[in-house]
């Protein structure tokens, strides 16, 4: 007999994949994850990649498209087209090439394109990449593009950032171009803005035409200005004019009553100094006549104020420089009291730059003193190579002086090597005062270990060892 097919069995089986079918139908489209990206007019294109980080290029070798044969369309006027999804694959894709002006033009040129689609998004990124090692260009070019759209946004997200160095700059750009466009606004926003360094250069950047244009009527501005916003902004109107002319700034600040030249003649030295050492030098002195600057300083606590605020900044930004000036007839008078800080700014850029020079100094006491900050600053930053330095020394108030300061610098973090140099001081005045301090530090840790060292000092006297124990 002809087996019969098993119809209920077939019809349940009939009726799960029709249901099957209808669930697809009705279900429609397969649903795929959303893009982080808002949605962009450019919908032909393949979907882009998530938001690129900053380029972090690599050292890899890779073909890429170069400026001939550009069929790939990497060319700045092909750049200028294409649509978004485009910009981030092609930032990503540019992660992954060689370091160099190749890829740093092109990464400006897809930025760009993005602030014009974008640009709170490209301004975001360019700011990230800077922050990694691009040039600051990179975020002033997408920025500017940003404040001539939409000057407001971008002078608020300007003022947000937590660079302060990109925060000010971008901000003097931001406001300057609001300003142009709108002064009264700008001006309002920019006292509110919640850094006070940010105020002061958004302040200086909408300022009213007139001042924008002549530095002296700016300065007269400033001064009119409110409360503690007026100092801040007559430093940074007179570091741009000092910048550019700093004999008509100096000309300017003689004018000035006494406080305003008390309040500002620091900053006119410190960049007029990085600027033009001599002559800045020079006015301090006040032999100003002959150097053309136009004016001179009288001789007071205004004088006095600029030339030390001057030579410091000197002796910070270039101390082989400030050595020269100290060597000159007109340095010689403050050598014995600028070896020091000389000689301990120097010994963080050069040690042994710094030694040499301290060594070769003929006036005693600057020579006493510049060693002694050779000594402690070299300490500090490499106290094996400072000590190996310290042997080739020979025996007397030098080397005392020197270890004197070597043993003060390293007692702090390691008192019982300090507490062995200490005893190798010749002279036992000094070697007493130096034993005392380095055993303060050694017994906070070590009261014990201290206390013995001190007690089977055969270089001390009992009379010594008791002065010292107290």
């Amino acid at each position: 007999m002809k087996k019969r097919k098993n119809w209920p069995q077939l019809g349940f089986t009939l009726s799960l994949l029709g249901g099957f079918v209808m669930a697809l139908f009705l279900r429609g489209p397969v649903s795929r994850p959303q893009s982080q990206f808002p949605p962009v007019a450019d919908v032909a294109e393949e979907d882009a990649p998530l938001v690129p980080s900053p380029v972090q290029k690599k050292e890899t070798q890779i073909f890429r498209p170069t400026a001939s044969g550009n069929s790939f369309g990497w060319d700045e006027n092909s750049i200028r087209s294409i649509g978004l999804v485009e910009i981030k694959k092609r930032l990503n894709q540019l992660a992954s090439w060689p370091p160099g002006p190749e890829a740093d033009r092109i990464e400006k040129w897809l930025v760009i394109r993005w602030a014009t689609l974008e640009p709170r998004e490209a301004c975001q990124f360019a700011y990230a990449a800077v922050l990694q090692g691009a040039e600051t260009s990179l975020l002033e070019e997408a920025l500017r593009i940003w404040a001539e759209i939409s000057p407001a946004s971008a002078a608020a997200w300007a003022g947000s950032l937590g660079s302060p160095s990109l925060r000010d700059l971008a901000v003097r750009l931001a406001f300057r171009i609001w300003a142009g466009k709108d002064s009264p606004a700008a001006a309002r926003a920019a006292s509110q803005l919640r850094s006070a360094s940010a105020r002061t250069v958004a302040t200086v950047a909408v300022a009213p035409p007139q001042a924008r244009k002549n530095f002296s009527a700016a300065m007269d501005w400033a001064r009119s200005l409110p409360g503690p916003k007026r100092q801040k902004t007559l430093e940074e109107i007179l570091g741009e004019w000092t910048r550019r002319d700093p004999a008509a700034a100096a000309a300017w600040l003689v004018q000035q009553p006494g406080d305003v030249q008390w309040s500002l003649v620091g900053k006119l030295a410190a960049d007029w100094v990085r600027k033009d050492p001599a002559t800045a030098l020079a006015w301090g002195q006040g032999h100003a006549r002959g150097l053309e600057t136009g004016s001179e300083l009288a001789s007071g606590p205004v004088q006095r104020k600029f030339f030390e605020a001057a030579l410091a900044n000197l002796i910070g930004a270039d101390p082989e420089a400030a050595a020269d000036w100290l060597a000159s007839p007109a340095g010689q008078p403050y050598l014995e009291t600028r070896a020091a800080p000389l000689a301990g700014r120097w010994t963080v850029l050069d040690p042994a730059e710094a030694a040499a020079w301290a060594m070769g100094l003929t006036n005693a006491q600057a020579r006493g003193a510049a060693l002694g900050a050779v000594a402690g600053t070299w300490g500090r930053i490499e106290p094996a190579e400072a000590g190996n330095w310290i042997s080739t020394l020979e025996p007397g108030p030098l080397r005392d002086g020197a270890l004197l300061a070597y043993c003060n610098a390293i007692s702090a973090y390691d008192a019982a090597v300090a507490a062995s140099w200490a005893n190798s001081i010749s002279h036992p005045g000094p070697r007493e005062a130096t034993l005392t301090a380095v055993f303060k530090q050694w017994r906070r840790y070590d009261e014990v270990a201290a206390r013995n060292f001190i007690l089977q000092n055969p270089n001390l006297s009992p009379e010594a060892r008791q002065r010292i124990l107290q």
